[in-house]
């Protein structure tokens, strides 16, 4: 269990999530955050409620000391792993219900730009908003959160990552939306090189930050 204002930090921080395939242990999926991945989710396909809780704890030794968070996708799987995170994607589960200790954060599938209220306060502590390429090019909700929720104005708005459809050669057009946090999967697993497709987004992303006048104020302010 991490303190409450670590958690929240770290989250607000966090810019690259990535959900990884059952097919992987956890050791395996906690090495993508030396390549930059910040939010790393576990999927618990067809493992056991023990079995993924061990992934878990697995994971979590691999990320000791370092400053990527470790989320689950299902409750029960939390609740035994004690997990600081558990990201509900669709799953009609109250976060306050889900939440394995009172610490913890919990994340979730945004459905529409409507679904937005749901961050912050009562509801979720982050969401996915997308899809964000559609059709070759930037989805409504996307360009609808950016402009309803931008990323690093201050006071620190609610966290959101734009999600579905986010590859190499369309990150740019997502950033250049407004999104400054971005959550892949079959980019970086369908890839010949995994970890070197994790760089690579992490950097873009990065480089987004860096070039956005107000992040210097926004990442003092998500220690406060």
């Amino acid at each position: 269990m991490t303190a409450l204002i670590a958690l929240t930090t770290r989250l607000r921080l966090a810019r690259l999530a990535l959900v990884v395939p059952a097919e992987l242990t956890g050791t395996e999926a906690a090495d993508f955050a030396a390549a930059g991945a910040d939010l790393i989710i576990l999927s618990t396909g067809d493992r056991s409620v023990e079995e993924a809780a061990g992934e878990h704890a697995a994971a979590r030794g691999r990320l000791f000391g370092l400053p990527a968070l470790l989320a689950v996708d299902r409750t029960d799987v939390a609740a035994a792993a004690h997990a600081d995170v558990v990201h509900l994607g669709r799953a009609p589960v109250r976060p306050g219900e889900a939440r394995p200790h009172p610490y913890a954060l919990v994340g979730g599938r945004l459905t529409g730009t409507p679904d937005l209220a749901r961050l912050g306060g009562d509801g979720l502590d982050y969401g996915f908003v997308g899809p964000a390429i559609v059709d070759g090019a930037v989805g409504d909700e996307v360009a609808a959160a950016a402009s309803a929720l931008p990323p690093l104005a201050l006071p620190a708005h609610p966290v959101w990552f734009a999600a579905g459809g986010i590859t190499l050669d369309t990150i740019t057009d997502v950033l250049a939306a407004g999104a400054r946090r971005v959550t892949v999967s079959t980019a970086v697993f369908g890839a010949a090189d995994p970890l070197a497709v994790t760089r690579s987004l992490a950097d873009a992303v990065a480089a987004a930050w860096e070039a956005d006048g107000g992040s210097a104020a926004y990442r003092l302010d998500a220690f406060a």
